[in-house]
């Protein structure tokens, strides 16, 4: 027992767990309520660099939605000790749960297949990429299945290739994880159909052994997936492609688990193995978001920048797993306004061409070509939420010279917005703009060191009477201003492209998603 050891105001109660990273002890909060503390290895906690990343993973953790996950409450450092607070789970562990009662199937598999995906998807909404994602990773709570360990997962930085590998599980790790590369939220759904083909089977899906051996098996053998329902057996299959580009995404996990069904019929799944008698429909609204709407202007600065078991510990469950569930899902013909929004550029959003140019899906992607001096900008179909927002996209300059990036704050009726920009000459703006002026520079241009494929994110809050903006290339703050003369409000958020003054342009958006800041 340490209950008199007392660590940034909470009171540690009992050692839950160690790990590579630390230690994590049940406490008791300043207001007499239990968290789980991590506590991290001091040796780690004192190195200055280790300190910088922790704040800034940190950070990003907090956004995430608390949907299916063990939201991050509080964090920081005290004296030499770094501390990561995080709602307290009771329940066993998805791989205690397999040991002492066998695996899963029907729709015990299912709800926890859903309810994986549903975490991993508001993960990845906040940016945050989970690395390793395991069966002891995921809590069997009253509520349904909560994935932890988030909180410390690094931000993709391709510049940390060496620690990428050590902080994955050799029985779950992606292909691409293994090799070294620069990881994606694809790694995570790698890992997702690893953890579902052991909930469903019991078995490591690449078989165990010495870990070189794991991961020789994983890089050139089939996963084993004999035993799971066919039905599921698919998604899984497709999850494990050794191909990330080939895997859906975690919203893509959801619609394949739900595919074009009702959506209360996903909420049924969870019903019946995580939650006792309950309606399915209760409390479940849906809000039409409005068209999006096409804009392009000529640009006067171009040059600018049902289970074999109902597991004891689950029965008699709230209904809150199933509005949580039913609330991040993306099922087709049914748009709720639900967090994180994750666009797949095929939901209402503006295609055709204008004097200015053209936007047109491509793939998964969008693309924007800019004809000479003009700027495009489009529209998600989202309004943006009133709390302020963060803005997400994965950009190239595909041809030509020119500049791109994010927006918020817009009005398609009078083209206000603020403009985070990104030019092929390596130089980052943030730019208040009104359509068919020249704009007013609120931070830069300033060199950065940008990729052949950038991921640009950009918050934009409010408080009072002040919108305070920042700007991330890459996952690295990159720049930051503030707007006090008359600043613009929540409205539309979306993605722009300008051309220089004598060539064309074409740049193409591979991912866009819109948060809430968190409060």
């Amino acid at each position: 027992m340490n209950g008199d050891r007392v660590i940034g105001g909470y009171a540690l109660r009992r050692l839950l767990g160690r790990g590579g990273m630390g230690e994590v002890h049940l406490a008791a909060t300043p207001t007499g309520g239990l968290a789980a503390v991590k506590i991290i290895n001091p040796a780690l906690a004192r190195d200055p660099a280790f300190r910088r990343r922790f704040e800034r993973e940190v950070a990003a953790a907090r956004r995430v939605a608390r949907f299916c996950t063990a939201p991050v409450l509080d964090a920081g450092i005290d004296g030499d000790v770094a501390y990561l607070v995080t709602e307290y789970v009771r329940g066993p562990d998805l791989a205690e749960a397999v040991r002492d009662q066998g695996p899963l199937s029907g729709g015990n598999l299912e709800a926890l297949a859903v309810g994986i995906a549903t975490a991993l998807s508001a993960i990845h909404g906040a940016g945050v990429i989970h690395r390793d994602l395991k069966p002891s990773n995921v809590l069997l709570s009253p509520l349904g299945p909560r994935v932890i360990d988030f909180g410390i997962a690094q931000l993709v930085d391709n510049d940390s290739l060496a620690s990428q590998a050590i902080l994955g599980t050799p029985a779950f790790m992606a292909p691409e994880q293994v090799r070294g590369e620069p990881l994606t939220p694809a790694t995570d759904v790698f890992a997702w159909g690893g953890v579902i083909a052991f909930a469903g089977t019991g078995r490591l899906p690449f078989g165990g052994g010495a870990p070189g051996e794991v991961l020789y098996r994983i890089m050139q053998d089939g996963p084993r997936l004999d035993g799971l329902d066919e039905g599921i057996r698919e998604v899984v299959s497709r999850a494990l492609a050794k191909d990330a580009h080939l895997r859906p995404t975690a919203q893509g996990l959801l619609s394949e688990l739900v595919g074009g069904i009702r959506l209360t019929t996903a909420t049924e799944v969870v019903e019946r193995t995580w939650t006792g008698a309950v309606t399915a429909d209760a409390g479940l609204s849906a809000a039409w978001a409005p068209a999006a709407r096409p804009h392009d202007s000529r640009a006067p600065d171009p040059g600018a920048p049902g289970g074999r078991r109902r597991w004891p510990w689950v029965a008699g469950a709230a209904a809150a797993t199933a509005l949580a569930v039913a609330a991040a899902l993306a099922v087709p013909g049914l748009r709720q306004q639900t967090w994180p929004y994750e666009a797949g550029f095929g939901d209402a959003w503006a295609i055709g061409t204008s004097e200015g140019g053209t936007a047109r899906q491509a793939g998964t992607g969008y693309e924007l070509t800019v004809n000479p001096g003009w700027r495009l900008w489009k529209s998600a179909p989202r309004q943006e939420p009133e709390t302020g927002v963060i803005v997400s996209a994965k950009a190239t300059l595909a041809e030509g010279a020119g500049e791109y990036g994010v927006w918020c704050h817009g009005s398609a009726s009078s083209g206000d917005r603020y403009e985070f920009v990104v030019s092929g000459s390596g130089k980052v703006t943030i730019v208040k703009r009104r359509t068919g002026t020249q704009g007013k520079i609120l931070y830069g241009p300033a060199n950065v060191k940008g990729a052949a494929v950038n991921r640009i994110v950009a918050e934009c809050g409010r408080s009072g009477d002040k919108v305070t903006l920042r700007m991330w290339l890459n996952e690295g703050l990159v720049a930051e201003a503030a707007d006090t003369d008359a600043p613009y409000g929540p409205a539309e958020a979306g993605v722009h492209a300008a051309s220089g003054a004598t060539g064309s342009a074409r740049v193409r958006f591979d991912s866009f998603a819109l948060r809430p800041v968190a409060q």
